[in-house]
């Protein structure tokens, strides 16, 4: 009788954290507020011209997302692929074509995402959920600088 009220118990108590899944992020959520106003404030995004902008933006980040498991949806830039063209690491951007011909987003709203096991390199016209484990780390790459990583653990087509 003890294991029954004992496995009840359990079940009880560990059905709200498994039924909760990760957190939803929003990209807005992932910087300090002076600078979410001041980006609602800027000019628009310019894309003409052939050679990519500077990033610009900082890499103030919300702390208490640190080590959180969250999903995000957002477009895929590939960073490493290998010769199967399967991509181990991807830039996780907010809108479609950033990082390629306009300025990247700042670097609080670029996310660096790793899997542990490659993936087909996706469409880049494509939306998609990214669900892992967010950590506040600074990243530096030759096509954009990044203020979070994400350990990857599911990659799935937003719809």
């Amino acid at each position: 009788m003890r294991i029954v009220v004992l496995t009840l118990l359990f079940v009880l108590l560990a059905t709200p954290a498994m039924a909760e899944g990760p957190r939803e992020l929003d990209w807005l959520e992932m910087m300090p507020k002076d600078e979410v106003d001041a980006l609602m404030n800027q000019s628009s995004i310019e894309h003409s011209g052939m050679f990519k902008p500077e990033q610009a933006g900082s890499f103030n980040v919300i702390a208490e997302l640190d080590n959180q498991h969250v999903k995000i949806a957002g477009y895929i830039v590939p960073l490493e692929v290998d010769g199967k063209n399967q991509m181990s690491e991807f830039f996780i951007v907010p809108y479609f074509g950033a990082c390629i011909h306009v300025p990247p987003p700042p670097p609080n709203q670029i996310v660096l995402a790793r899997l542990k096991d490659p993936i087909p390199v996706t469409e880049i016209y494509d939306a998609f959920w990214i669900e892992g484990t967010l950590n506040v780390e600074t990243i530096h790459n030759d096509i954009a600088s990044a203020a979070y990583t994400l350990d990857v653990q599911s990659v799935k087509l937003w719809e």
